[in-house]
Order: C-alpha cells, then structure tokens, then sequence
C-alpha cells in the first residue's frame, strides 16, 4: 500500500462499488484526473485491479513512493456493515534502493494524520508470527491512544505460526500475555497468495477462514468465538465505532451547529432575491431611495464612520486651490522674494540687482556689496554664488573665489524691477500718443497670467470634486448589503452615478471656463483696487524721503526738508517716460491681481459646491424613471450566485437534519 485506502461500506440488497481518487496534495490544473470505475456483481472481479490502477495513478502523479492522496472505495452490499475503513502504508524502517531516503518519514508522518483522530478506530494489524512487544504499530498507537479504548489489535497470518508457539500466541489473544485492551485483540485469515492465484472470492476467502477457526487447534478450543474471524471483526468494529460516536457526540453535534451557522452566515450575505416584479420593483425603490436620501447626508459629512468625510476633503482641496493661486504670479507681481529682480534706493540712488538673501526685514542684491569692508578668501566649501551668514554679515562668493560683504537694504526701499513690463510696452507701442498706459499690454499680462497659473488649478479643484463625490457614492453603494448578491444592480448604480458625476462635471466645466474667460477681461468696481492703487502710486516717493529724512538724528531745518524733497521729487522727474509707465502698470497689475484672485477663491469653488448639491436631486430623477422591464433586468442573481445559494439551502438542511438525528440517539 502506497496511499490510504478509503473503503467506505453501507449495507444494500444491491452489490455495488466504485473507485476514484480524492486529492490531498495535487496542484491546481495538473492533468492528472482518475476517472472513477464502477464495479457491479457482473465485474466484481475487477474490484482489486481497479484500487491497484488508482494507486499506481497516484504514485505516479505524485512521483513518490508515499501519498497522502486517497483511494476510495464506496461498497454497497448484503455483506457489508455500515462502517468506514482506511488501510495505510506499513511500517517500515529502511528504504530499498531505489527509494526515497525519506521513505520512513513520509510513511510516519501519513499515519500520524490518521492516528491522532479521537474518532478514528485504529486495527493495529500484525503477523501472528511477530514478536508483538517489538511492533512498532502498537507503540504508535499506544502514544494516541494510551486507554486502549479505540485499538483493536490483530493478529494475522495464523497459518504461518511455528510449531510449538501456538500457546503463546493464544495466550496473547486472550489478553493473558500483555496490557488490557478495551476491546481484546482479535485474530483473521485473510486470503493467500495462493488462494488470490486462483481466483478464490471474497466469500469463498471467508467460508474458508471459518472453516479453518472451527478445525484447527488450539483455535477450536477457545471458547470465546467472537475473537476470530472478519465477520465479527466487521461487528466489532460497528459496536466500537458507535461507541466512540456516542461518546463524541456532543463534539459532533457542536461541529455541526459550526458548520451550520458558517453555512447560514454565508447564506445570509448572500441575500433574499425577489422573484416577482413587484417584489423587485419594492427593492429597487426602497435602495435607491435610501441611495438619494442618504447621500447627502454622507457627502456633507452628517453620516458615514470615515476618518475624513467627503465635505472636508473638498474644504482641503479649496484650500489647496487659494494656496495656489496666492502663489501665483499675477497675485504676486510686486512681492520681494529670493530670485527675483530688482531696484533699490540706496545712498540717493536707485541700484538695480537681483535679490540673492533676505533676513528679517532686510534684503540683500548681488550688486550691492559694502565699500568699507574688504573682500576675504572664500571658506573651501564654498563656490561662486554662494550665498551665507559670517557672524553678522551676509558675503557673496564671486568669480575670484573672494567673499564680499552685501549691504542690507530696508525693505521699504527695494521695488520689483518692472524691466520686463517696460519691454512689452515698447514692443507693443501704438501710434497714438505714447503717454498713456496701454490696457491691450496690460490686458494680454492678464490673459496670459490668468490661462497659464489660474485655469488649470480651476479646472483640477472640479475634477478633485468629481473624484469625492463619485468615491464617496461608490462606498455608499457597495456597502448596502440587500444588494451584495445582485451585482446587476450594483453596477447600474455604480455606473449611473459615475456617468452623473461625468455629467456634471462636464456642465461645470463650461461654467468654470465662462468664469475664466470673463475675468479674462479686466474690470472691477472695487473701491479696494483704487485705493490699493492710489496707495502704491506713491508709496515709492514716500519711503524715499522717509529714509533721508530719518537719517539725522537731530531734527532737520526746514531748508534741510525742502532741499531732500526737491531732490527725491527732480530724480523722479529726470527718469524715462517708459519707466513711469512700467511702474504704473505694476502697480495696477498688482492691486487687480489681488481683486481677481478674491472673485477666482469664492467663484470656482462655489460651482463646486453646486455640482454636490445638484448630485443627489439629479440621481433621484434619473433613479425614479427607470422602467419595470429594466428593473426586471437588474434585480436578478446571477446562475453561479443562485448556485451558490442552492448549495447553502441544502447544506444547512442536510446539517440541521443530521443535528436532529444525532440528539436522538444521545
């Protein structure tokens, strides 16, 4: 034997069996499939070569000597009891060789499976002609089972004893020689070589064997005839096996109630399916009303157990969006920062640079660099460009590898060099007189600043909107469990909703782009962007004076103060047209970028907003008008689902009826 043999018998007026294999170990999708055989009284000769052709199937499949995968063997007839049996791999204790050096191994770790099942009744079978103190078999079974209660063991092969070591043997049959077992020890005949050469049947194997108990000593004389022979091994088995269940059931009937309740739990999340339309009708409109009376709720955040509710993610995502477009150029078009360029007034005079440091309240150009401290060799970690705080200074390292000293300049006297400004007013000049600004100049900074940073922040707080409103429905929907086995319904929710969402999007963005393309065109009535306006337009002159006045600490005379202002007043006077223009138009770039990033931050997320709030009352309408023959469709288990539910049905019925039969028998 090299795999467990499942003999599984029931008692029938019929004589019947069949031989298949059930696997244990064999991989998914190996093409190893034994088609079963049926043996009827015609074949019934065939009975052994067709277990010998499922376990050569077996090994072969497995290459091993040893598998754990079974052969059974279901038997119907007038012979048989209703019992269960399994013959397993003996015992051995070396590999031939060409077998596996795990042989003994695998062989133990087989049986250990089998031996270890409280239920399991184990015929511990041995020759008659075997020392059973040195039996192997009954050391395992003694460490499972060390009460003897559910080991029968049993002498073979009584033909074979030597002359003279019959005594002993029957005084090991009578329980004379050894340890007390529950249920004695038990001896058969089996079948022969010989005898199986000939062909001889089981039932001839059986008159046979009696005939041999009833004539031959010392066996004749025991008068306890139960313990010869497989007929009352058949009937001690039955009484020992029932014994054992009763006493198991308890743990049976707790098994049961398990697998039940896992079988009605399975049952359950499957659902009840309606089969009459207007069962279907009912459920249809009770989910999707519940769908459009709940997910409002859920969007602004009044139910759902999620950590962050669809409504405050859109509130970070506005959020996200004013932080952008405060970052933006058009809403920073005079900002001193890092990078930029730039004009200073220092000692009287407008110095032009890049801003390369600031610190507190203190900016520092790479053009500007202090007379009166002498340049040092720059630190070896160090290189042209680098900018870093020595002690109190701020140095520069130049193309000489020297570090040089930068002056700090008040921020109040450092502008935005509006070079640029002033190169497309004279690229973009008009015949008309050129004193004016031109609003076409100052229009197109508008669009380009507006299309380049503006829209597509725009257009992403919509789509981050879509993206909660359509997650947050797709949570709600999929966890309505009176839907979970229709997955038709599901999907047309699923799908409806994520096409509204697509749909509003869609009329959203048109709205979106409108707005842009109307601010677009500068205009405002804003009485901040006047006053934010008047306010720049001289700032300038008023810090400049500022500074030179405050650079006395004694008081100045008035022809002190007139003599400063003069000279603020004629070096403004003295500077190009162009550069008055360019200022001015920075400082209108600056006070409408301001007003216009006001309206974007309150107008592009309030459509938003618009889009949630339409949601629920459009899915409603959509939900509402669908027709029966579609609800007929939808609401309908698919044929593996209904399978599925048929299986459990029977399963826990099956259990249930087992669970009713097992208490009577307690």
């Amino acid at each position: 034997t090299r795999c467990p043999i499942m003999l599984q018998m029931r008692k029938s007026d019929v004589k019947s069996a069949t031989v298949k294999v059930i696997w244990k170990d064999l991989p998914e999708g190996s093409d190893f499939d034994f088609i079963p055989k049926e043996v009827t009284e015609a074949n019934w000769d065939d009975l052994t070569s067709f277990i010998s052709d499922a376990q050569t199937h077996i090994v072969m499949a497995q290459n091993k000597e040893v598998a754990r995968d079974v052969v059974s063997v279901e038997m119907t007839g007038p012979h048989c009891e209703n019992l269960t049996l399994i013959d397993l791999p003996g015992i051995v204790r070396s590999h031939g060789k060409d077998e596996s050096a795990t042989l003994s191994e695998d062989i133990q770790a087989l049986m250990s499976d089998y031996l270890k099942n409280p239920r399991c009744v184990i015929l511990a079978v041995l020759p008659a002609n075997v020392d059973f103190h040195n039996s192997q078999i009954m050391a395992e079974a003694l460490k499972v089972d060390p009460g003897t209660k559910r080991t029968i063991p049993v002498l073979t092969k009584p033909d074979l004893i030597d002359s003279g070591a019959e005594s002993s043997v029957k005084e090991l049959l009578l329980g004379e020689k050894t340890q007390h077992f529950e249920m004695g020890f038990h001896m058969v005949k089996g079948r022969g070589q010989d005898a199986l050469n000939k062909k001889t049947t089981i039932e001839e194997g059986l008159t046979q064997e009696a005939s041999f108990f009833y004539n031959t000593e010392p066996w004749r004389g025991v008068e306890i005839k139960t313990l010869f022979g497989t007929k009352n091994l058949r009937v001690k088995l039955g009484e020992l096996q029932m014994r054992l269940i009763r006493h198991s059931f308890p743990d049976i009937v707790s098994e049961m109630k398990g697998k039940r309740d896992l079988a009605m739990a399975s049952r359950k999340r499957l659902g009840e399916i309606p089969s009459e339309l207007i069962e279907k009708r009912a459920l249809f409109r009770k989910v999707t009303n519940d769908i459009c009376r709940s997910i409002g709720d859920h969007l602004i955040g009044k139910s759902g157990r999620s950590k962050v509710k669809p409504s405050a993610e859109f509130h970070l995502a506005a959020s996200r969006f004013e932080e952008t477009l405060s970052e933006s150029r058009l809403s920073n078009i005079s900002k001193i920062a890092v990078g930029v360029s730039a004009i200073a007034f220092v000692d009287s005079k407008e110095l032009r640079g890049t801003v390369r440091y600031m610190k507190d309240n203190e900016v520092y150009l790479s053009s500007v660099k202090r007379s009166d401290v002498a340049g040092c060799e720059a630190p070896s970690d160090k290189e042209a460009g680098d900018v870093y705080e020595d002690g109190s200074y701020v140095k520069i390292v130049e193309e000489d590898n020297y570090a040089y000293v930068m002056q700090p300049i008040l921020l109040d006297l450092v502008r935005r060099d509006p070079e640029w400004i002033q190169q497309l007013i004279q690229e973009n000049r008009p015949y008309e007189l050129p004193i004016f600004i031109n609003t076409e100049v100052f229009k197109g900074i508008v669009v380009d600043l507006i299309d380049e940073d503006w829209r597509l922040p725009a257009h992403e707080l919509l789509d981050d909107t879509a993206v909660f409103l359509e997650t947050a429905t797709i949570k709600y929907i999929e966890s309505i469990g009176e839907i979970e086995s229709l997955p038709q319904f599901r999907e047309f929710l699923l799908f409806t909703s994520s096409e509204l969402v697509e749909t509003l999007k869609k009329e959203s963005k048109e709205q979106v782009s409108k707005f842009i393309n109307r601010e677009q065109v500068p205009y405002s009535q804003n009485h901040y962007l006047f006053e934010n306006l008047s306010k720049l337009r001289s700032e300038r002159l008023m810090n400049e004076i500022l500074s030179l006045i405050g650079t006395d600490d004694g008081q100045m005379h008035k022809p002190a103060i007139v003599s400063t202002v003069k000279l603020v007043f004629e070096r403004n006077q003295a500077r190009p047209m162009d550069d008055h223009m360019a200022e001015e138009m920075q400082h209108a770039l600056n006070s409408y970028g301001k007003v216009a990033m006001k309206r974007f931050i309150d107008t592009v997320p309030m459509i938003c907003i618009e889009v949630i709030q339409k949601y629920d009352r459009r899915l409603n309408d959509i939900l509402s008008n669908v027709m029966d023959s579609e609800i007929d469709r939808l609401v309908v288990a698919p044929p593996e689902q209904q399978r599925a539910m048929k299986k459990y049905d029977k399963e826990i019925a099956t259990l249930d009826a087992g669970i009713a039969a097992v208490k009577k028998l307690f």
